[in-house]
């Protein structure tokens, strides 16, 4: 075919945990020739871009992929490092075939009925593709009026990589979701003097408490209807985290799992910020409004002067280039998952894994949507096209 580079059975976008688990149960079901494309130079780019002093908020035993488990000198918790060794050793104990530093830019069908990928190294065409690209793909940064004319750093938390760059400054952090209240807190046992500014109240449990893990007393939860959950976890948390309105962190519109439920906001996991809150050592203040020159004006009036304005407000999927003109997409730009099936019935032999979340324990959901998929696989080879399932009504 004129154009093409290479010829795939099966190309997997993304080598981060879901796509190596996805690629692996691939191979476990007899899918030998299977390419993992990963736009970053290493295994785990996410976890390589992140700030030092980041832990996986679920421990160790719940963290790991099928096949591996994740080493117990790693502790509790494991680091950013030890998850990037770890599934540096899950592609090399798997015999991946991954292929870094090449951009997956648009999926097409073939008069065939295959995929062809257009990268930014030359077009691949596939039997089957998966992505697995992952939730952070491109940072979303707010558009305050009169930004452009400030004096100071204004970054993505994305940007951030050693706290301890920070020590000695005066930083506003933006956001207090889980990067926002981890980073403030590492930035602020780094010396920085941090305000954090919040739009709306985030719903914080501890990492820990008494010395006992919190996470995985969630995953039951998710079983039960959003609002009763919340019932159940209510009395917890207020023990667990108590009033923080005076500090400036009133109660959150919604219950926990309601609002993950409908919003997809996950609770924010405190490791210190708290303390620190309750301490005097870092306060909270609200939204920005716009900058003027070297000055932040937040709506009540306030006006700070942070040398570096941090924005940890999340991230986009980034999929509508790749494949939104396919109608795979929701409104939001994530992945339509039509109940019972593995694809969407307007996109045969294509899937995505890593992008059904819960609250906790994330990292062993991929290992399912993985196997899900290599279900799906070995079942057409075998069988020829086993047609996918139209939507079930919700």
């Amino acid at each position: 075919m004129a154009g093409v580079n290479e010829t795939r059975e099966a190309v997997v976008v993304g080598a981060g945990a879901a796509g190596l688990v996805t690629a692996a149960e691939l191979g476990r079901r007899g899918v030998g020739d299977v390419l993992v494309l990963e736009r970053g130079e290493g295994v785990g780019a996410s976890w390589r871009s992140r700030y030092e002093g980041l832990r996986l908020n679920t421990i160790r035993q719940f963290s790991g992929l099928r096949g591996l488990r994740i080493r117990r000198s790693t502790g509790r918790y494991p680091s950013r490092e030890d998850f990037i060794a770890y599934i540096e050793e899950y592609a090399r104990r798997a015999g991946l075939d991954v292929r870094c530093g090449v951009t997956a830019e648009r999926i097409e069908r073939t008069a065939d009925r295959d995929w062809r990928m257009t990268t930014d190294g030359g077009d691949l065409i596939a039997r089957y593709v998966v992505i697995a690209a992952g939730w952070d793909r491109e940072p979303m940064m707010p558009g305050w009026p009169g930004s452009e004319t400030f004096t100071g750093e204004l970054i993505h938390s994305s940007d951030v990589r050693r706290p301890a760059d920070y020590a000695g400054r005066d930083v506003l952090m933006v956001g207090a979701g889980n990067t926002g209240i981890d980073l403030a807190g590492l930035l602020i046992d780094a010396g920085a003097q941090v305000v954090v500014s919040m739009r709306t109240p985030p719903t914080i449990v501890p990492r820990d408490w008494h010395g006992i893990p919190t996470g995985p007393g969630a995953v039951p939860l998710h079983r039960l209807p959003p609002r009763l959950a919340d019932l159940i976890v209510a009395p917890a948390q207020r023990v667990m985290i108590r009033d923080l309105a005076p500090y400036g962190i009133p109660r959150p519109p919604a219950g926990m799992f309601t609002r993950f439920r409908e919003e997809g906001v996950s609770p924010a996991v405190d490791d210190g910020f708290v303390a620190a809150l309750r301490a005097g050592r870092t306060r909270v203040v609200g939204e920005i409004e716009r900058f003027e020159g070297r000055e932040v004006v937040l709506r009540d009036g306030e006006r700070l002067t942070p040398a570096a304005v941090i924005c940890a407000t999340g991230y986009r999927r980034g999929l509508e280039p790749m494949v939104g003109h396919l109608g795979v997409l929701d409104a939001a730009g994530a992945p339509l998952r039509p109940r019972g099936a593995p694809e969407h019935p307007a996109a045969p032999r294509l899937y995505f894994v890593g992008y059904t979340y819960r609250i906790a324990r994330n990292i062993p959901l991929f290992s399912g949507q993985a196997r899900r998929v290599a279900t799906a696989v070995a079942r057409d080879r075998a069988t020829g096209r086993a047609p996918a399932r139209a939507p079930a009504a919700a």
